[in-house]
Parts: structure tokens; C-alpha cells; sequence
């Protein structure tokens, strides 16, 4: 049994202040993400946490790993070598491709049929792109069923079990066939850390590489940027002074809220 996860590479934002954001917002250019280091996402992490949790339960399954991007990547394939991923795979190119979903699921198309995998897992969306389309294209692609907001994966008789959950039910189906499992990790999946002694053999883990094949239409410019700041609701108290302040804290929050 083969199970592929398909993560995408992607720069660490958090590394950025306030002030990157605010003198992005003055011009055309952002942040220049190619002196981040790069990660795998939130929700790509909590894919590879149901891999190893099922494969816990299985020892046979062979987890595999593909990723798109630079050299920068090897260090996340390594740390899932380390966690004990078998096959890894490096789909090289130099290209921006966060506004190309479609090409992006063609190259992890030629990937899954390759390796013959039964699931395929990867994130919902990305901290950068946020489209939410790779997946959906490349089940169509695959001709695979596809299942979102993936939260949990068991196996079972003749197949998986996959939980979904979104905010308002939780959903179970039963998989019999190879499909295609986007997982959304909301924080309920925290991806182990491997020990000292199984980075160091990962280090010599070989990792595959492989030249991306497709013809990019012309490269898609940036017009502007917008900041767009988050604020929380509330309700701002002006008053003359502290204590009618607090008095009408009392009276309209405070006293509906309180047993007497």
C-alpha cells in the first residue's frame, strides 16, 4: 500500500514584521520570499501526521513524499525522511507557480501514476495562494473521487476511513477506491519531531529529482498591493470619566452576564 503526500514549499512569513508588510503595501514589489526559509504548510503538516498515524497501525505502507520548488526544499523532504518516509521526490523548477494550479496538479498527476498510490493527501490551501483548486483539478485529472477538510484517516475493512469536519457537522465515509484527500488542520494535528539520530541518518536519505515539464504562459505581473488589517469587533466605551465608564460596562455587558 502506497500513499503519496504532495506539499508545496513555501516561505516562512512569520519571519516578517510589521514594518516588511507596511513598505510592501507602498509598491508593486513584496517581500522577497527567496531569502525565507521554506516550510511545509499548516495543513500539509497535519497530511503527514494521518500518514504516519495510520501507517502506525500498518507497518507495510510505504509513505511517499513529491514537492515542487528549488534546492530549498531538500531540508523538508529530509525532515520527513527522518519521520520515516521512504520515497522522495524533488520536482524542480525556478518558476513562480502559485497562479498556476492547473499545471501544478499535471506535474503531481505524472507523479501519483508513477509511484502507483492508492491516496494522495495534500493541504487545502497554501499561506500564500489561498486558491484551494490543486486538489480538486487533480483528482479530475486522476479521474479519483475527491474529499475536503479532511481531519482524520484510519484503515479499515477493504479500505480507509476518512473523517471530515467543517464548522457546523463531521462526516464519515468509507474509501474503497484511490482517491484524493485534502486535509484542512484547524490545530487539532501537530507533526512529530524525529530524534537527533534519525536526522543525521536522513541526511544521506537520496532524494529524487525530476525537471518540471510544462510550457507557462506568459508570467502574470503584480499591479498593486493591498494590506488589508485584520481588526477584532468590539465596542469602544467613551465617557467622561472612569467611573461612568465602568458603570456602563456594569449596565450593558457585565450585569446580562452575571448571576445575581
Amino acid at each position: 500500500m502506497n500513499i503519496l503526500l504532495a506539499f508545496k514549499s513555501e516561505p516562512d512569513l512569520s519571519m516578517l514584521v510589521e514594518a516588511n508588510w507596511q513598505a510592501a503595501a507602498t509598491g508593486t514589489i513584496g517581500p522577497d520570499s527567496a531569502l525565507m526559509r521554506v516550510m511545509m504548510g499548516n495543513d500539509e503538516q497535519g497530511a503527514a501526521e494521518l500518514m504516519l498515524m495510520l501507517r502506525d497501525n500498518a507497518p507495510s505502507t510505504v509513505l511517499s513524499a513529491v514537492t515542487m520548488g528549488d534546492e530549498r526544499a531538500i531540508p523538508a523532504l529530509r525532515h520527513l525522511a527522518a519521520l520515516g518516509f521512504e520515497q522522495l521526490t524533488l520536482l524542480e523548477t525556478q518558476q513562480d507557480m502559485r497562479f498556476h494550479p492547473a499545471l501544478v496538479a499535471e506535474q503531481l498527476a505524472k507523479q501519483v501514476k508513477q509511484s502507483g498510490s492508492e491516496l494522495v493527501l495534500l493541504g487545502t490551501q497554501s499561506s500564500e495562494g489561498q486558491n484551494g483548486q490543486t486538489g480538486w483539478l487533480l483528482a479530475e485529472m486522476l479521474g479519483w473521487p475527491c474529499l475536503s477538510q479532511v481531519c482524520g484517516l484510519t484503515l479499515a475493512e477493504a479500505g480507509f476511513m476518512v473523517q471530515c469536519e467543517n464548522l457546523t457537522q463531521r462526516t464519515q465515509w468509507h474509501v474503497q477506491q484511490p482517491t484524493v484527500l485534502m486535509v484542512q488542520n484547524r490545530g487539532q494535528m501537530a507533526l512529530r519531531v524525529p530524534g537527533m539520530r534519525a536526522r543525521l541518518a536522513a541526511a544521506k536519505v537520496e532524494v529524487s529529482h525530476a525537471m518540471c515539464e510544462s510550457n507557462l504562459p506568459p508570467s502574470i505581473a503584480c499591479v498593486a498591493l493591498e494590506r488589508k488589517p485584520v481588526r477584532r469587533a468590539g465596542l469602544l466605551i467613551n465617557e467622561n470619566s472612569p467611573q461612568a465608564a465602568a458603570r456602563r460596562l456594569w449596565r450593558d455587558y457585565l450585569a446580562q452576564r452575571m448571576p445575581s
